[in-house]
């Protein structure tokens, strides 16, 4: 069994809880977006509009205080792997959904809340280990 040391449990303590606080902000930012500018755009700009402020809310978050050190980040492609796995959040949110809507015909939103807490897991660890990794300079 995997046995994490106790400088990476404290981590752990204090980094999940800012992580799902950072998501929480940026979720809520999304639908605010969304819901203010629906009746000027129409659904679809509103939505994008939306998911690009909570993106960048999102990564600001993450990288000042969920995942901050003390010493200065490598900034070098730090939002590009950021995209990437929030890209791959999204395909991954949307292929899970449509597997679970075929075989599993639930409530869409237990089937949602469900993907939701897969993937926001999976993504701190992509997060912490490789988006917001602080190499030595």
């Amino acid at each position: 069994m995997l046995r994490l040391s106790n400088k990476v449990q404290r981590q752990h303590v204090i980094q999940l809880p800012r992580y799902l606080l950072v998501g929480g902000f940026a979720t809520a930012s999304h639908y605010g977006v969304f819901l203010l500018l629906i009746g000027l755009t129409g659904p679809l700009p509103a939505s994008l509009a939306g998911a690009l402020a909570g993106t960048l809310l999102s990564y600001l978050g993450n990288r000042r205080w969920t995942f901050a050190q003390n010493r200065s980040a490598s900034g070098n492609g730090q939002l590009m792997r950021f995209a990437i796995t929030a890209l791959g959040y999204n395909l991954g949110n949307a292929a899970m959904m449509l597997l679970l809507l075929d075989h599993w015909p639930q409530s869409p939103l237990q089937l949602q809340l469900f993907c939701s807490a897969s993937l926001t897991l999976m993504t701190y660890w992509t997060h912490r280990a490789w988006t917001f990794k602080h190499e030595p300079n």
